[in-house]
């Protein structure tokens, strides 16, 4: 059975602007199906809390709540992210498990922002700002956290280690190859590319401190 693909949606300037978007090809995810796949993912980590109100419990429920909202809201934004990186930077660096969770999310956050920085003038600033910041996060934070009293997770730490190395040929490419090899044709693929490898990123980090969190 093929994708039904809507005439109309296709024919629409207004696409990807904010505001109510029919998708040509995607299915319309309605917002009363987002308010309860938010408020699902919300409870869960919620009855933990309950069952052990601790400070790290607590600032773990938060966190997952952050990410709930963020993957499962209803138009959320790209800034919105930090409704996840803030609460969860309070407990970090907790150990390597909580740290191996949190450094893809860190990443994510900042590359999702490159395709709102576009003009050329931007990309030494934003580019240079970004490699110095992974740079002193990982030697700073590595130097930091202690080691974890649990068994750690080796597909988690892999995963991790090989999502920030992927990060600077990304942005090198998105920024500045992709321009250089075919001006403006397939303007498109930088942004799938950035929107794509933002997304693995959040989504295994979210995985990752879920499986953190309920076996701590």
């Amino acid at each position: 059975m093929g994708l039904s693909i809507k005439a109309e949606a296709l024919k629409s300037v207004t696409r990807g602007l904010v505001g109510d978007t029919a998708f040509a090809v995607m299915p319309d995810i309605s917002p009363r199906t987002c308010f309860l796949l938010t408020l699902l993912f919300q409870a869960v980590p919620l009855v933990k809390l309950f069952a052990q109100p601790t400070w790290d419990t607590f600032i773990g429920a938060v966190t997952l709540c952050g990410y709930a909202s963020f993957l499962f809201g209803w138009h959320v934004h790209e800034k919105a992210i930090l409704l996840v990186i803030v609460p969860f930077s309070l407990i970090a660096l907790k150990d390597r498990r909580y740290l191996s969770a949190f450094r893809p999310l860190a990443v994510s956050g900042h590359v999702s922002l490159f395709p709102l920085l576009f003009t050329p003038a931007e990309f030494p600033i934003k580019t240079v700002y970004t490699v110095f910041w992974l740079v002193m996060f990982l030697m700073a934070f590595d130097s930091l956290v202690p080691a974890s009293t649990r068994q750690r997770f080796f597909l988690f730490d892999r995963f991790s280690t090989l999502y920030i190395a992927v990060s600077i040929p990304l942005v090198a490419y998105c920024s500045l190859v992709h321009q250089l090899v075919f001006g403006k044709d397939y303007e498109f693929l930088p942004l799938m590319f950035t929107s794509s490898y933002s997304a693995v990123g959040v989504v295994g980090s979210w995985v990752s401190f879920m499986v953190v969190y309920f076996m701590s």
